[in-house]
């Protein structure tokens, strides 16, 4: 009977083996057929030194208006006609919450659903103090070897400089697009975009450029080793958005010397609550967007991943614990916690009155900022610690 037994749960992983194996094997290829580009000549070293003269201007976005250095955004728009005449001769420019840029390309049948190309011009800080560990500085816009060094190379002067170069190339061209497309360059995405990205959409809202035939924002990227077994570069096409939401650790307290410390001093709460927060991440979930892209990039894995994501009503549990194994495609999959400024104390010897740190958390669509408020209160769990939506009362 053991015997009987024995054999038949054999047959069966066999079986069950043997049909993973066939469902893996069957995976179609989803990669559409790659179509000729417009052959367009490319002046690659005129687009990297526009490029590297865009990163000098220091146009750093600030939580404080006030604290905008404008001079170098309006540098920045002047460097922008003096580089792309074509462009600027042609395209209608226009300012929008005094910083940030809007340019209409009109097109030859402007009834249709317009285009509108995003990107941003604006900057994050250099933390103070550490401008001597950058190998060239942050806003020199050095070309070494091949590479732009500096703020904004990357996040995102690049993408705002390639659809400069790729239009200026059209018009010389005479090239002049069906669809009006718009240009759309923000001074404030890095501090939430509430004035220039979210003025910029009232204003075209305002003038009926709605329904949009696409918006094509800065996301997505083209990857090398980021998704588990594919070697070869894979294009990120964003169809979806994390939102965010920073919350509030507050632990308030009689202060006092340090000579007579209480068994936990403020600091110490609020330090205990963010380490139970990094202890319990969000919980992941293999779902939407995420598992979309895998719809379409596991077929191109070699064949022991095909058998995974191939039969993903079995293997799901595993899937999701290989891809939270790396904080690149940990954040495909879930909501993320990052403690990023902590504030406490005044003194050495002085126990602090207050301590407070701000945790950002980039929210997982399906998620919404008051479920994450309401996870972080549950894990925190301590009534001495004040948790709230930053900028709320």
């Amino acid at each position: 009977m053991v015997k009987k037994l024995g054999l038949a749960f054999l047959l069966a992983v066999v079986a069950l083996l043997a049909v993973m194996s066939v469902r893996a094997a069957r995976m179609p290829s989803l990669q559409p057929p790659a179509e000729a580009g417009v052959d367009l000549t490319v002046d690659a070293e005129g687009a990297a030194h526009r490029l590297a003269g865009a990163v000098r201007f220091p146009t750093i976005s600030h939580e404080r208006v006030e604290d905008t250095d404008t001079s170098a955004f309006l540098g920045l728009h002047a460097y922008l006609a003096e580089n792309y005449p074509l462009l600027h001769a042609e395209l209608h420019r226009e300012t929008v919450a005094d910083l940030s840029l809007l340019y209409a390309w009109a097109g030859s049948e402007p009834d249709l659903p317009p285009v509108v190309l995003m990107g941003h011009i604006d900057v994050v800080p250099v933390v103070p103090g550490t401008e001597g560990d950058w190998i060239h500085p942050p806003f020199s816009g050095a070309v070494v070897d091949g590479e732009i060094w500096g703020r904004g190379a990357l996040d995102d002067k690049v993408s705002v400089m390639a659809i400069l170069e790729a239009v200026e190339a059209l018009v010389a061209e005479g090239y002049r697009p069906r669809r009006t497309v718009y240009l759309a360059f923000g001074h404030d995405e890095e501090v939430g975009g509430v004035r220039g990205a979210a003025g910029i959409a009232a204003l075209l809202e305002e003038r009926g450029a709605e329904p949009y035939a696409l918006v094509l924002d800065e996301g997505g990227a083209v990857v090398h080793g980021v998704i588990p077994g594919i070697e070869a570069p894979v294009a990120l096409v964003g169809i979806a958005e994390k939102g965010y939401v920073n919350i509030e650790l507050v632990v308030d307290g009689p202060g006092g010397h340090s000579s007579t410390p209480p068994a936990q001093t403020n600091i110490g709460i609020l330090a205990a609550a963010i380490a139970r927060l990094e202890a319990d991440p969000f919980p992941a979930r293999f779902a939407g967007a995420a598992r979309r892209l895998f719809d379409y990039v596991a077929p191109e894995m070699p064949f022991t991943h095909r058998l995974a994501f191939a039969n993903l009503w079995l293997t799901e549990p595993l899937v999701t614990r290989m891809l939270i194994g790396s904080p690149q495609t940990a954040a495909m999959v879930r909501t993320t916690t990052a403690v990023t400024m902590v504030d406490g104390g005044v003194k050495a010897n002085v126990l602090p009155i207050t301590a407070r740190a701000l945790v950002n958390h980039r929210i997982l669509p399906g998620e919404t900022r008051e479920t994450v408020l309401e996870r972080v209160q549950r894990v925190v769990a301590d009534e001495r610690v004040t948790v709230a939506i930053a900028g709320e009362e």
